[in-house]
Formats: C-alpha cells, structure tokens, sequence
C-alpha cells in the first residue's frame, strides 16, 4: 500500500455523529469504496455540495474516511472522486459490529497500518486500504447498479431484497467449480475456475410468499467493461457461470441451484456480441443469462420494463414482470 493521505492532515475537533457512523457502514457493505456523487445521492440529496464536503472533510482529518493523494490522483486511473475507509473508520465499524476491541495505532505508519489490518483480518474484519485501482471504474459502475436496484425495490411494496452480497465476499471466500468444455476442434477441455460476480441479490415478492407460491428470484450480476476478447465470455463465464448455478457450491452457498445472471452491456454492439457467445456455447440453456445496456438501465426500468435481453430468445423482459408474478 502506498497511502500518504496522513501526510497532509491537521487536526480538526469533531464531534462524532449517527450519521458519521451510517456513512461508514454504508461504504463498508459497498466493499469499501464510494464515489462522492454516490454518497451523496444517499445522504445529502437535498443540500449542496458544501455541505457534505464540509461534513466528508472533518472524516477525512480524523481519519475516518481516506481519499485519493497527489502521488495517487498522479498516477492511477481514477475516473472521479471517490472515498474509503480510513483506520479510524473501519475501527469504530470493528467495535460496533463485531465487539472488537483493539487499541489505536500508535501512529499513521505504513507498519502500524499493516499490523492493524492483520489484527482485523483475523476477526474476519476486510479492510480495503485501497481501492483495487485497475477496477475502480467497474466497482464504481457496479456500486450504480446496486443503487438502482435498491431504489427500485424501495418503491414497489409487494417486493423486498435480502442483503446485497458484493464481489469482494466472493473474492475473499471463492468458490472452484469444474467443469468440460468442447473446444474449436471438437474436443473436450476440462477447466477449473474460481466464479466471482460481480454482485448477488434476492428479490423476494411478498404476495408469492402469502400465497406458499415460489417466491424468491435470484440473480447474479457481471457487469461487462468491454475489455476482454469476445470468445472469453463463453469459455470463462458463460459455461463456468451456468454450472456454478447447478453445483453443489452454489447450493451450500445459497441454499438452492436457482439463479440467473444479469450481464450488464456498455453497447448494442457488445451486448449482441455476448448474447451470441453465451447461445453459441450454451444453445437453449443461455436462457439462463439475461443481457442489457447501460443506457436503459434506471431505477424505473431495471426491474419492471422489458429491458432484459433474453438468452436463447429474441424476447426481452422485465425481472419483475407484474405484481405477484416474479419469474423464477
């Protein structure tokens, strides 16, 4: 890590808010890291831009939050501003959560630093101390997403999320499936490969519930950066993704081998080129995969209107079809 944040910071009294300590679960549950505009949105929709920084500046001073220095901003791909946790941040989330009762570091060295980060990590406390820079623009798209699905769910009084599982859960706990593949040639590959989407949710409709309907619909989210050549997504994430859904992994994990996978586009293009992948690789059973671009996605169309791009299909859907009818 190469954080000098500390550096450059004064004191600056403070007194401790409830809000001070929302702010910090909130970028904890998003695996550590928010964009300012982000934060924003959630708890200072209706105030200036003052305001929170004057709020984001005093977590900043005393350690509470972190953000990008010079040597940074110089030198990594960072698309906006963002914050994370600082030590005094995920601290006070340690003491609060999980009872951890550590004392505070003797000072903001790269050393007392490390030694913090260990103590915690043994308690099952992850502490991103950085971002993963290479990714940030993807986290910071995939933390939108979360964000419209969120809202989405907020307005329709029938249905309910369970807690949003975040990519780093199944980083730091990855699940390893096998499974064959046929290659170009005709012949049979078998790969190992660790799946880690980039999101999981559970949508669960309430009337289904009343009714001893099925009533949860899960899914799985791989938000697309364009990076990768196209034969990829067939080979490492269509293929290994349809067998995650059937293993037994996934079944210990989540509790049932039902699930679809969400594949969110920057393009028509690309979205067209991914859905004819996964179709080649899987024929019939792409219908496990649904395919949208990120310009039709909001919180008014993500879950309700058709914008959903069917595997194995020229039909597109909505993930909530209608009150009290949750596709499966």
């Amino acid at each position: 890590m190469t954080s000098n944040n500390s550096t450059t910071k004064k004191s600056h009294p403070m007194r401790f808010q409830q809000r001070d300590e929302t702010i910090l679960k909130t970028i904890q549950s998003f695996d550590g890291v928010l964009a300012r505009r982000q934060i924003k949105v959630m708890f200072w929709r209706d105030a200036s831009n003052q305001a929170m920084e004057r709020r984001l500046s005093l977590l900043f001073h005393n350690d509470y939050l972190n953000w990008p220095n010079i040597e940074q901003r110089r030198t990594q791909p960072i698309p906006e501003p963002i914050v994370w946790l600082g030590w005094r941040g995920i601290l006070h989330i340690a003491k609060q959560q999980m009872h951890f009762d550590a004392s505070e570091p003797k000072n903001n060295s790269e050393n007392q630093m490390r030694l913090l980060e260990a103590k915690l990590r043994k308690e099952d406390v992850y502490w991103q101390r950085e971002p993963h820079w290479s990714q940030l623009a993807h986290d910071i798209a995939t933390n939108d997403f979360r964000m419209q699905v969120e809202k989405a769910v907020s307005e329709l009084p029938s249905i309910t999320m369970e807690p949003w599982q975040t990519e780093g859960s199944f980083r730091r706990d990855m699940d390893i499936i096998s499974y064959e593949y046929v290659n170009r040639k005709g012949q049979k590959e078998r790969m190992k490969h660790g799946v880690r989407p980039d999101g999981f949710f559970t949508l669960v409709d309430h009337l289904r519930l009343i009714n001893n309907q099925p009533a949860k619909a899960r899914f799985l989210v791989e938000y697309d950066n364009s990076t990768h050549p196209l034969y990829r997504f067939g080979k490492y994430k269509a293929l290994p993704g349809l067998n995650y859904i059937r293993s037994e992994a996934y079944k210990n994990r989540f509790g049932f081998n039902s699930g679809r996978w969400l594949v969110i586009c920057k393009s028509k293009t690309r979205l067209k080129h991914l859905k004819s992948q996964t179709e080649y690789v899987l024929g019939n059973q792409a219908s496990n995969f649904l395919f949208s671009i990120i310009s039709e996605l909001n919180y008014q169309t993500v879950l309700t209107s058709p914008v959903w791009h069917l595997g194995a299909s020229n039909n597109r859907e909505s993930l909530v079809k209608n009150v009290g009818s949750m596709p499966e």
